[in-house]
């Protein structure tokens, strides 16, 4: 089964947007709690090298500030769309590291988002388009932990967290 890598979120952006995907998101295919993805098929055989790569990556790595600037209509699914200039330089690192295990879908860059609703038809899509949208104002966020799941064809089981604990970005290779 593949591995799953997420970015952990600050308490309220978390309880927020929990509450959103609670209400939205269709439960027989809401697995896991709020997150913000980074990869999605990492290979479950290079384990113990995932786990020493993200506890270097973690030290070299403060919390990542974001801004929740939208809502994302992806036609039968809905996202918080992220403004998070830290992301893409996390994410690439991690991924060159990783290039030799990754599938398609992985190597690819990524825009940071937060989904709130997936797979739901068109006119539910609408509804919580519509309902979000309607007392959406931006706030500021924060990535503070890496944390890595199985996916076990339906709940996903956390294999750990591990806190973002640099106090700088690194001098070379950083976001600008």
């Amino acid at each position: 089964m593949p591995l799953i890598l997420t970015f952990g979120l600050d308490s309220h952006t978390f309880g927020r947007v929990e509450a959103a995907r609670q209400r939205w998101f269709p439960p027989a295919r809401n697995f896991i709690p709020a997150h913000l993805t980074m990869f999605q098929q990492l290979p479950e055989a290079h384990l113990s090298d995932i786990l020493a790569t993200l506890a270097q990556a973690a030290g070299e790595t403060p919390r990542l500030p974001f801004r929740v600037g939208g809502l994302t209509d992806y036609g039968t699914g809905v996202a918080y769309a992220l403004t998070m200039p830290g992301f893409t330089w996390r994410h690439r690192t991690l991924r060159d590291g990783w290039r030799f295990a990754l599938g398609r879908q992985d190597r690819r860059d990524r825009t940071p988002h937060i989904t709130v609703q997936n797979k739901a038809g068109y006119a539910a899509t609408r509804r919580c388009l519509a309902a979000l949208d309607r007392d959406f104002a931006p706030w500021e966020g924060m990535a503070d932990r890496f944390l890595l799941w199985h996916y076990r064809g339906g709940p996903w089981e956390r294999i750990a967290a591990i806190p973002l604990s640099a106090t700088d970005m690194p001098v070379t290779g950083g976001p600008t």
